[in-house]
């Protein structure tokens, strides 16, 4: 009787070796996988935060250059009121020449 309890024991270890080794495969490319997934998580961050900082700086340099426009067309404006000033006169002198 004793082979037959050594003999089905045999089959039991057998089969839950069998059932084992493929789970623990398993196990071993899910840490895998979940690694990787933990490094693309890290450079997303990291790429969040850049996208953040890039976008503040373009707010920032936005703000400069809409400062700086707005003194070139103060600028602008005011040049266009000399030449125009300067238009007048010269018409007005021509007028008192002709006249």
């Amino acid at each position: 009787m004793t082979p037959w309890v050594d003999t089905i024991l045999l089959v039991a270890l057998v089969a839950t070796s069998a059932c084992v080794v493929p789970m623990y495969l398993k196990l071993k490319r899910l840490d895998r996988t979940q690694a990787e997934y933990g490094r693309i998580l890290t450079q997303s961050g990291q790429a969040l935060a850049q996208a953040g900082d890039a976008v503040r700086n373009f707010s920032t340099e936005g703000r400069e250059i809409l400062e700086a426009l707005d003194q070139r067309i103060g600028e602008a404006r005011q040049t266009l009121a000399e030449l125009e000033a300067s238009r007048r006169d010269l018409a007005a002198t021509r007028a008192t020449q002709l006249g």
